[in-house]
């Protein structure tokens, strides 16, 4: 099948420009890429820089200490729960032997004093 050579220019000149246009989409998609490609490692180089220490250790041992350190707490505060309810208990077992105390020395004082009267 043969072509008019101007119908020939013109598929060979439609050609180079579809061509010219490919190599344009690419290389703005590539651009695009990199661009993209540049924001993710900001990103990352963010998160990277919040979550790293500024010494030797490492961010989740420094965390799994801080866990078994407040484990120990929570124990010490389970303690010293215990021992102000045993002092609660304490102080009420004191308070009930008072009252009785106290209420034996009125009746004992009333008693006195009316024997006397």
């Amino acid at each position: 099948m043969t072509f008019d050579p101007s119908v020939q220019v013109a598929m060979i000149s439609t050609g180079g420009v579809v061509t010219a246009a490919l190599v344009g989409v690419l290389v703005e998609l590539v651009r695009r890429q990199g661009t993209a490609l540049n924001e993710v490692r900001e990103h990352t180089q963010e998160a990277r820089d919040q979550v790293s220490n500024t010494h030797s250790t490492n961010l989740r041992d420094d965390l799994d200490r801080v866990i078994s350190g407040l484990d120990l707490v929570l124990a010490g505060q389970a303690e010293h729960s215990r021992d102000i309810r045993e002092l609660r208990a304490e102080l009420s077992h004191e308070r009930v032997e008072r009252l009785a105390v106290s209420e034996r020395l009125d009746t004992h004082i009333t008693s006195a004093v009316l024997r006397d009267s």
